[in-house]
């Protein structure tokens, strides 16, 4: 009997290694890739100059973006900003951000942000995206904070983030002391998002 019991749990095993190689264990589902819905999207900044504020946007920029609420470990988001698309409606900032103590988009024309980590906030609805922010060829780590509402076939995202200029030496020439540009320039997202085929 002993001896027929191995050759029974041998022949199991053989099968079962066969089946394996046949058929592999089906592959993770990733997180729900979104589309970028444009004429609804904005990725706005702000600040203070000689103590008046302003406001801005960036006319042109692209995001890669994959996210399920339920899924945060494979959600992921890529997002490609054109710097010399920013615009405030004054064209003496208009014209001084892409200059070289500034954006400097003659040599890097591009901002990007790209996920490390996203998680959910400590309020339980809102949700982190840490992540490295470069522009002007330097990395600095920054935190998205964001609301997600998914809407079925839509979604809308809003976010906002607090960047330090000086991180990046955006106008570290000539005002690195802030007295006329505000240190801290506040970042808004909103995106309007529809499910990707």
């Amino acid at each position: 009997m002993n001896i027929f019991k191995r050759t029974a749990r041998a022949l199991a095993a053989c099968v079962v290694a066969v089946a394996a190689a046949q058929f592999p264990a089906a592959p993770s589902f990733a997180a729900q890739n979104w589309d970028v819905i444009d004429d609804q999207s904005t990725i706005g900044f702000a600040g203070t100059h000689a103590g008046r504020p302003f406001t801005g946007t960036f006319q042109s920029w692209e995001a890669d973006i994959s996210f399920d609420p339920s899924d945060l470990a494979s959600s992921r988001a890529e997002v490609t900003v054109d710097l010399a698309s920013a615009i405030t409606g004054d064209a003496t900032y208009d014209k001084t951000l892409p200059t070289t103590d500034w954006f400097n988009v003659s040599q890097i024309a591009q901002a990007k942000f790209v996920t490390t980590d996203i998680s959910q906030a400590a309020d339980g609805r809102s949700f982190n995206a840490e992540g490295l922010l470069s522009i002007r060829g330097v990395d600095v780590p920054v935190t998205l904070t964001f609301n997600f509402i998914d809407q079925g076939q839509d979604a809308r995202l809003e976010g906002t983030a607090s960047l330090k200029r000086l991180d990046f030496g955006i106008g570290k020439g000539s005002d690195a002391d802030g007295a006329w540009v505000s240190l801290d320039i506040p970042v808004t997202v909103s995106v309007m998002l529809k499910r990707a085929d």
